[in-house]
């Protein structure tokens, strides 16, 4: 774990709490806005229970929004532990109040609280500790009156243990969430810190230091006294050179940097310090602009330093002119190899923060999957079909100014998200075993609805443009068909997102050459053949073309990511 310096402790403490007010603010409101929303997929699953469950809903948005009002008139950090906690556990007895109206130990309302669950660990700055309380406190919750107030039978406490064995799965899930959370926010403020530090010994040390060169050298008539103690004692490298790139004169700041004799020096090439790798960006970039008479601005390269080490610089550089004649040029090199460092820590740190979001993303769409126990590792497979067939598109004419590499990360990290729908459809229709009746499969259908409208309004949250815009198409499409006898709407043709036809082909893949409980799995050629005679009815040609140029990589991501 990461660790505080003491003198940073107490601005790091003041900086959590106040990123703990901010996202406590969101959480309300999410609350606020989801819970009442979420009445629509109350008409469709519990229509009898409307009128109740509605009440439940409201009741929970009037006290949050009485927690939030409270919050905006006193932040104190301790109320605010309190209240969002309380929060927390008034959602979760809510949805158990709905649990034990739909059947207890087999009602689907159970994943209500596991997006809760995952919605507060994932939106919430928690510690470890804070996120072991709010999960175990959430399940107590749940269980006791589940266990209590529903009518027991070995098949419904089958039902309950396999409830508890998955939340259990996802607050441990979460626990490791947090603690990496922690790391990353801890480094990222000890990043920021060290930063600031070193900024400000910069800005010490440089402080007016091109503008008292620029004055000085304009003095050099006067004294050339003024001038040599100038480029003696500068802490940066001071270089003068001529027109051919030849050393007139350096500070001692040079020779002591490079470990070079001054005798040996005068009348060698620039160049003769630079390191081999740097030579042509030098030679290229800086000296024809210096020569062409133009300034040079934080242009970077590699010198060698005396220890054998090689020192990241950056210099700024001008012409020198003194009643009308050219003196040479003035190199101002400075050493940015801590500054690089940072830099490349504060990266890693952005990539950790990165990759813990992607994690968040996958842990939120295996919700829908893990209520299905012959998936596999659906979700990984998908969305490296998704990416190979997009790599693939990006080539064609058509697409090649369209598919862009962003695109691509989009389509990879949100086509996990198109079945996320499922977690509204009841467990006797998508658990079933045997051929779906009419009606049962008209409301698995409403799958790709209950996805789009979710990833919709999640994407109302956010500002510009994200990846939930692709994963929103997806949720709603990937179940048309090229020829327009898909569902929900019947699109046809390009009148159906790119991305929507590209997972169509990824699933329709997947699910034929993965086993299910109904159906056993294919071989990669038969459902080659499958998707050949789909073209242009069920898929875009163009989708199927990418298919069978990538169908070897197919065939070895599909060996690579086993169904379990």
């Amino acid at each position: 774990m990461e660790r505080i310096a003491s003198r940073y402790l107490p601005a790091y403490e003041q900086e959590t709490k106040d990123l703990f007010l901010e996202r406590s603010f969101i959480f309300l409101w999410l609350g606020i806005i989801f819970f009442p929303l979420f009445s629509l997929l109350d008409s469709f699953a519990a229509h009898e229970h409307f009128g109740l469950f509605l009440a439940y809903r409201l009741g929970f948005a009037f006290i949050l929004l009485g927690f939030f009002l409270i919050l905006r008139r006193s932040n104190r950090h301790l109320l605010t532990l309190s209240l969002i906690f309380t929060a927390y556990l008034l959602g979760g007895l809510t949805i158990t109040l709905m649990v034990l109206s739909t059947g207890g130990y087999a009602s689907s309302y159970y994943v209500g609280l596991l997006l809760i669950s995952v919605g507060g660990f994932a939106l919430l700055p928690l510690d470890m500790k804070q996120a072991a309380l709010a999960g175990i406190s959430l399940y107590f919750v749940y269980a006791v009156p589940v266990f209590f107030f529903s009518q027991t039978t070995p098949e419904s406490l089958k039902i309950f243990f396999n409830n508890s064995f998955f939340f259990l799965a996802i607050v441990i899930v979460s626990l490791v969430q947090c603690h990496e959370e922690t790391k990353a926010r801890m480094r990222k403020f000890n990043l920021n810190m060290t930063l600031k530090s070193l900024n400000k010994d910069l800005s010490f040390y440089t402080h007016n230091l091109e503008e008292e060169v620029e004055k000085r050298v304009k003095k050099t008539e006067e004294s050339e006294l003024r001038y040599k103690e100038l480029y003696e004692n500068i802490l940066d490298i001071i270089v003068l050179i001529d027109g051919e790139a030849k050393i007139l004169v350096a500070n001692r700041h040079f020779y002591s940097t490079l470990g070079l004799d001054p005798q040996t020096v005068a009348g060698r090439s620039l160049l003769d310090i630079v390191d081999p790798d740097s030579v042509n960006s030098v030679t290229d970039g800086m000296l024809p602009m210096l020569f062409r008479g133009e300034a040079v601005r934080d242009f970077q390269f590699i010198i060698p330093e005396s220890g054998g080490k090689k020192l990241a610089v950056e210099c700024n550089a001008r012409n020198i002119i003194a009643k009308g004649q050219p003196l040479g040029f003035q190199l101002v090199i400075r050493d940015i190899s801590e500054r690089k460092k940072m830099e490349k820590k504060l990266l890693e740190s952005y990539h950790l923060i990165d990759k813990s979001r992607t994690t968040a993303i996958l842990a939120l769409a295996k919700l829908a999957e893990f209520r299905d126990k012959d998936t596999g590792n659906h979700l990984e497979r998908i969305r490296e079909y998704s990416r190979i067939l997009a790599t693939e598109m990006a080539r064609h004419p058509a697409y090649q100014h369209y598919i862009t590499p962003d695109y691509i990360d989009d389509i990879y990290l949100s086509s996990i998200l198109h079945d996320i729908g499922k977690v509204g459809i009841p467990d006797n229709i998508l658990l079933k075993e045997t051929k779906l009746t009419p009606d049962e499969y008209e409301m698995m259908k409403c799958h790709s609805v209950y996805g789009g409208n979710a990833l919709r309004e999640s994407e109302k949250q956010t500002e510009g443009q994200s990846f939930l815009a692709i994963g929103k198409q997806i949720a709603y499409y990937h179940h048309e068909k090229w020829n327009g006898y898909g569902y929900p709407e019947g699109l046809a043709g390009n009148d159906i997102p790119l991305s929507a036809r590209i997972v169509a082909l990824a699933d329709a893949y997947d699910a034929l050459t993965s086993k299910r409980c109904y159906k056993a799995a294919i071989s990669h050629e038969l459902a080659k053949e499958i998707i050949i005679k789909d073209s242009g009815a069920h898929f875009d040609p163009i989708v199927v073309e990418a298919f069978l140029a990538q169908e070897n990589a197919f065939r070895k991501a599909r060996m690579e990511i086993l169904v379990h």
